[in-house]
């Protein structure tokens, strides 16, 4: 009986010990596949800039350079000099000749959209302001208007959207606005159509770069020398 209480005894303790151990590895393995995920999500979100990117420098061929920049009147539709108040009315100009598919512009999991991706339906042929094309929720990226194929190649174009378009800043907040990504990452896509998972400033939460300043500063910031518009975010941000 007392053998049989003692073998009864050392297979529970073994089972604590495998339990423990089990435990142990799954908290180290959770985080290390959490990490594996946001950086698939985060190569995906680059992914899809980059078509952005390439659809606009297609139409900047056809339009003199110029990227979509500016608000739409008359008929035939035709630029004014007002910019564009944000940047789905940006990126609605490329409906339906450029693109025709909206759901690059969506993030999933990102404050500034909705749950579900977009459904495609779009104004054709392309009304200003959009009705249908890239509605509040169905994009997630912000822009600077206002540039040319022609621009330095090193200005900023199409990034994650912000907290504001006016402070440039980002938020460690996921489930915020412009917090997709905690406040440490951030998507950037330049002119010339390059693009990259930059690290974001965690004094500032802006990101920092090589703006002409002699030390790495807001690469979204106005100056003489830098960029001539602030960037503005989606529709309803």
């Amino acid at each position: 009986m007392k053998i049989k209480k003692f073998l009864l005894a050392f297979t529970l303790i073994e089972l604590l010990v495998v339990i423990s151990i089990i435990a142990i590895l799954a908290g180290i393995a959770l985080p290390v596949f959490s990490q594996v995920q946001i950086k698939g999500a985060q190569t995906k979100a680059l992914s899809n800039a980059k078509q952005i990117g390439l659809a606009l420098k297609v139409y900047a061929t056809d339009n003199n350079g110029l990227y979509p920049a500016y608000v739409l009147s008359g008929s035939p539709l035709a630029p004014t000099t007002q910019l564009v108040p944000n940047s789905s009315y940006a990126f609605a100009q490329l409906f339906p000749q450029y693109l025709t598919n909206e759901t690059i512009f969506w993030l999933a999991k990102a404050a500034d959209c909705l749950p579900t991706p977009p459904n495609n339906q779009i104004d054709n042929p392309s009304v200003y302001p959009p009705v249908s094309t890239l509605t509040t929720g169905q994009n997630h990226w912000a822009y600077v208007p206002g540039l040319y194929d022609t621009s330095n190649p090193s200005f900023p174009m199409i990034a994650d959207c912000f907290v504001t378009a006016t402070t440039h800043k980002y938020a460690t907040n996921q489930s915020a606005v412009g917090g997709v990504w905690s406040g440490q990452k951030a998507v950037v896509i330049n002119v010339d159509c390059s693009g990259a998972i930059l690290p974001v400033d965690q004094a500032s939460l802006t990101v920092l770069g090589q703006t002409g300043a002699g030390t790495p500063t807001d690469i979204f910031q106005t100056s003489s020398t830098w960029l001539a518009n602030s960037p503005v975010n989606p529709a309803g941000h």
